[in-house]
């Protein structure tokens, strides 16, 4: 076998590989001989077929499994003699094999691309404040009450009009066709909270129980469903009910109502303002990663691998895909084009790949590393947060090839840990000043 590299990019190289003859022919009477065993041909015993029947009707396949073999062993052997660590299987290239001559094919990798950082010390980070107003805590709490505010039918018989819950049965149409998963009844829809279709629910207002009315809603040629997006719908409505939402009283009945640990409103205050300072810690910490992150890449430059970009873009495409099916959906249904989403998903693929490589780097520099003991506790963590025993935890990473993704995720929050700790603060301006 003989191998010559040629660089294409930094990140990219191509492999010419030569299989000598003699070994060509050797794989080729190898798939010959195992085919013919296995195949049935009328008037012909297994292993009697003759060559040239046999080529008549397999030569492709002979042909197919022959590259194969010769790819298989010699390409292996090109990158333990060459030294070259691909990210990826690699993108092949070759002619028609010719079982008496040597097979030379191209096998083209992409590589992970080597980081220098000017420096990775030192990188500014705004300061953390935490701050939560009176207000804030307010806002909160009503939220809450909102929230266990009890629907009830209306007391007196008066028109729907904003903030009232309707209940109404509904029909869309787009050129006269009625619109695919475009139907509901007894659909609950709180008017005014543009959850809908802000239009949509401006033409409820003012109708009465039992009233039908039909309109009609243009979308925006950017509306995310793009079955609707740049359409005019119509709609055809009836409205089945008008309820509207009775709200508690906020006194120390509702608070202990929400839990024995609330003694009185002071101790739901007290709770809802812990949990809001927690909110806003984990907001600065994400600033301050972010901050991080935006800092090594400021201090180097590498070109990213399409391998890498296109595992995070098929990455979000299965998570939003498994979000769909949890709902019923599929990508006609929810108007989604995937192909036109991975574009949209490029940016992000390509910085989060970005972030994996730089944060590597920078453990690689250090000898950061992630021990077993640091595992088992974070399995324990994720154990007692579900409520679990660690042991089937364990098990379930283990089943599902879950745990070199775990110790990457704990290897970048050791890093990043590491980045923080030799940052250096942001002076606010009335300091610089």
């Amino acid at each position: 076998m003989k191998v010559h590299v040629e660089d294409v990019s930094p990140i990219k190289k191509t492999l010419s590989i030569e299989v000598e003859a003699e070994q060509v022919k050797k794989d080729w009477e190898t798939v010959v001989k195992a085919l013919n065993k296995k195949v049935k041909l009328k008037g012909f015993r297994p292993g009697k077929v003759p060559l040239s029947i046999l080529l008549k009707y397999y030569g492709p396949q002979i042909e197919e499994e022959t590259i194969s073999r010769a790819v298989n062993r010699s390409y292996p052997e090109a990158l333990r003699e060459t030294g070259v660590v691909p990210l990826s299987w690699p993108e092949l290239d070759y002619p028609p094999l010719d079982k008496d001559a040597p097979f030379i094919y191209k096998a083209t990798v992409e590589l992970k691309p080597e980081i220098h950082f000017s420096d990775y010390k030192g990188i500014p980070i705004s300061p953390t404040k935490i701050q939560v107003s009176e207000e804030e805590v307010d806002r909160r709490i009503e939220a809450v009450r909102l929230s266990h505010g009890e629907l009830v039918p209306l007391d007196q018989e008066r028109p729907l009009r904003k903030g009232d819950f309707a209940v109404i049965d509904y029909r869309s149409f787009v050129e006269g066709q009625e619109l695919p998963g475009g139907t509901a009844q007894n659909f609950d829809l709180e008017v005014g909270s543009q959850r809908f279709h802000p239009d949509f629910e401006k033409e409820l207002e003012g109708m009465r129980k039992g009233e039908e009315k039909e309109f009609e809603i243009e979308y925006p040629p950017d509306f995310g469903n793009q079955a609707l997006a740049g359409k005019k719908v119509r709609f055809q409505v009836t409205l089945q009910d008008i309820k509207e939402r009775r709200l508690p009283e906020l006194d120390d009945a509702f608070a202990q109502s929400l839990g024995k640990e609330f003694s009185g409103l002071e101790d739901l205050r007290r709770r809802i303002r812990q949990d809001l300072e927690e909110e806003e810690k984990r907001k600065a910490e994400a600033k301050v990663r972010e901050e991080l992150i935006e800092g090594l890449l400021a201090r180097t430059e590498f070109e990213t691998p399409e391998v890498l970009i296109r595992e995070e873009m098929e990455a979000m495409m299965a998570r939003l895909e498994q979000d769909l099916r949890r709902q019923g959906l599929t990508w006609e249904k929810a108007g989604l084009d995937p192909d036109e989403l991975k574009e949209r998903f490029r940016p992000t693929a390509l910085k989060t790949a970005q972030r994996k490589l730089v944060l590597e780097r920078v453990a690689e520099l250090e000898g950061l590393e992630v021990t077993d003991e640091e595992v088992d506790g974070e399995l324990q963590r994720i154990a007692s947060g579900v409520n679990q025993s660690v042991t089937l935890i364990r098990e379930i990473y283990q089943k599902n090839r879950l745990l070199p993704e775990l110790k990457r995720q704990l290897l970048e929050e050791k890093t990043l840990n590491f980045l923080k700790e030799h940052a250096t603060l942001k002076l606010e301006e009335n300091e610089k000043k």
